[in-house]
């Protein structure tokens, strides 16, 4: 799936001046059109959120069932959190570490991308960029943001997860920055730093220790930002 033609020196070098890089072009491009189309069609996302203070998950049937007050009192108590930078508000589809024998083909593709994630060629790839070789496995989720949706300000530190690098893999097409989606980085005082707009095909890796935010997605955003995320780390499966 990686596209063999990576200057992995270089990358490894621009990595080290930051913790942090955008591989451009990372996956062969067949493949990555393959993931986008699956995003765009057959991932069977769901709503996660974070209200009254804990991490929520809402099947989307169940969401296109709330009722105008209901709506009004989830997107009230949502904003309130994140007013105060705590929350977030998109669709997710957590990768299992195993696939029950649904025979679903699609649900196979999109499994063994994430078997590729924990495979020795990407780890490999990873190591020798970051130079940690203490990295044993890798956990996704495939993401979907929309207008309205957003990820506020946070470390992605956690010791018992023994997360190292995170990483967004970008499937999304000619984005514009005005419609925000935007992979924000800040200094440890809240100051903003600079901003990554998605591109296809692109995988921006990072120390965990980074501040970062995805930004609102703004009414007019004309796709979804669309992306497989997670984090590189140092505990097996």
């Amino acid at each position: 799936m990686l596209n063999p033609n990576l200057d992995r020196a270089a990358l490894a070098a621009k990595f080290r001046e930051d913790g942090r890089i955008r591989v451009e072009n990372v996956l062969d491009p067949e493949i990555a059109e393959r993931i986008r189309a699956a995003c765009m069609n057959d991932v069977p996302f769901r709503f996660v959120a974070h209200i009254d203070g804990k991490n929520v998950t809402i099947p989307s049937e169940e969401f296109a069932k709330f009722d105008q007050q209901k709506f009004r009192e989830f997107q009230s108590t949502l904003l309130d959190s994140a007013s105060k930078g705590v929350g977030f508000f998109y669709g997710g589809y957590l990768m299992a570490h195993k696939l029950d024998d649904t025979g679903d083909e699609k649900m196979q593709f999109l499994h063994s991308v994430f078997e590729y994630l924990n495979g020795e060629e990407m780890l490999s790839f990873i190591r020798e960029i970051t130079g940690n070789d203490e990295l044993k496995s890798a956990d996704a989720q495939y993401t979907r943001f929309t207008p309205g949706q957003f990820l506020t300000r946070h470390r992605d530190e956690n010791t018992n997860e023994q997360r190292r690098f995170a990483y967004v893999l970008a499937f999304s097409k000619n984005w514009h920055p005005d419609w925000g989606g935007l992979l924000q980085f800040f200094e440890d005082d809240g100051t903003p730093r600079d901003a990554w707009a998605p591109k296809f095909n692109s995988m921006s890796l990072f120390d965990v220790r980074h501040v970062h935010s995805v930004t609102f997605l703004a009414p007019f955003a004309l796709e979804p930002r669309l992306s497989l995320t997670g984090w590189f780390r140092a505990k097996e499966r």
